[in-house]
């Protein structure tokens, strides 16, 4: 069977079909642009639409121990397509990169698109325990280093984990996680003074730092405010209870579980001030937030943690504040600067706005995406 050049098989076995960068951004932007793209992610309750030149497939939801399972449906699917392009987004799929491109050769070009590092990700990840964690980054490096010499090209999210591989010889982009541009608006803010927060809840996202906020907030005397938190529980929901419960913060947190990326934008246009309170992991550290992004677009302004990207983000663009994470009181005092600051809340967020439409869109970012792909026409 040949295979063919505009034909991409793009895959995940860990991701839900409705990841915003994976479908709304890269798959989209392909199939727009004449590309054929199989895409195959997990499946997720969420309204599935027709779109020219994109057939879905769906994985089941597996346990982390089961999802070798997946593995071994994407090898079956492959074989069966005529993509002449293979495009992964997870770290484990590296082992089936490099069995297609033992068996195809040059037939294929193998692409993998970088979300994380992982060495360094392993070193801050919560469900190993901790003596662990340097030995298994330091074994995840080497067996990494060794699979990737089968990749033909590596997509890396953030520039910072270009750094990480200087010598080898793979081609190397940066395709950055920015928004895609927000659908035109025209809803009023909540009359109730809102923060919020996009993205998976964990606690090295600062899911207790935003919860501190609000509690230090009502403890200053603060009662008309909504923190709104929005995205996949990662860790025990009890403990997010009963910290609600006994802070006495009902009223005040407000939680979904992760919506489609269309519909997150009604959120942000209606809040008043986006949340960014990451820990100082060494991913987060050398990483730009895709949400910093997304609140620009939507025209909030923002309030994140105290690194060194984020401070000249915020210092350049005029944009928001930041602070040390941990700080509660501080943070609630630069919440209350905004809260009571209506004309000085719509300039911070005019002047995001201006620098996403000026420096940070994903237009850009599609166009390097279909440049690596017209390499094969």
């Amino acid at each position: 069977m040949k295979r063919t050049k505009n034909i991409v098989f793009m895959c995940s076995s860990v991701h839900v079909w409705t990841d915003t960068r994976i479908y709304y951004k890269e798959a989209q932007s392909l199939a727009e642009n004449g590309l054929q793209v199989e895409f195959y992610a997990l499946d997720y309750p969420a309204e599935k639409r027709e779109i020219r030149n994109l057939t879905m497939h769906y994985l089941p939801n597996l346990s982390r121990r089961s999802r070798i399972q997946h593995q071994r449906t994407l090898w079956k699917a492959f074989q069966k397509s005529r993509a002449a392009n293979f495009h992964f987004h997870d770290p484990e799929l590296l082992f089936l990169a490099k069995k297609i491109k033992r068996k195809y050769g040059d037939q294929v070009k193998v692409v993998y698109d970088m979300h994380e590092h992982l060495p360094a990700a392993v070193r801050t990840k919560q469900w190993l325990p901790k003596f662990l964690r340097p030995i298994l980054s330091q074994i995840v490096t080497k067996v990494e280093r060794y699979l990737m010499k089968s990749v033909d090209a590596v997509i890396f999210a953030e520039k910072s984990y270009r750094e990480n591989y200087p010598t080898e010889s793979f081609t190397k982009i940066d395709i950055l996680n920015y928004p895609i541009t927000p659908p035109v608006h025209n809803v009023k803010k909540n009359k109730i003074f809102t923060m919020i927060y996009v993205g998976g809840l964990t606690e090295q996202r600062g899911l207790f730092n935003m919860l501190n906020l609000a509690a230090t907030l009502k403890e200053k005397g603060v009662s008309d405010f909504q923190l709104k938190l929005i995205g996949p529980v990662l860790t025990a929901e009890t403990k997010i209870k009963n910290f609600v419960r006994k802070k006495h913060l009902e009223e005040h947190v407000v939680q979904f579980d992760r919506l489609p990326y269309t519909e997150i934008w009604q959120h942000y246009h209606t809040s008043h001030l986006g949340l960014c309170l990451l820990h100082p992991t060494p991913n987060n550290l050398n990483s730009r937030s895709t949400k910093l992004f997304e609140y620009m677009a939507a025209g909030l302004p923002v309030l994140a943690s105290d690194f060194s990207s984020f401070i000249e983000m915020m210092t350049t663009h005029k944009s928001g504040y930041t602070a040390d994470p941990f700080d509660s009181s501080l943070l609630a005092d630069l919440v209350c600067q905004v809260k009571n600051n209506p004309e000085l809340a719509e300039q911070l967020g005019k002047n995001g706005e201006k620098a996403f439409f000026e420096n940070y869109s994903w237009h850009g970012e599609a166009e390097k995406l279909m440049a690596l792909y017209d390499e094969r026409k």
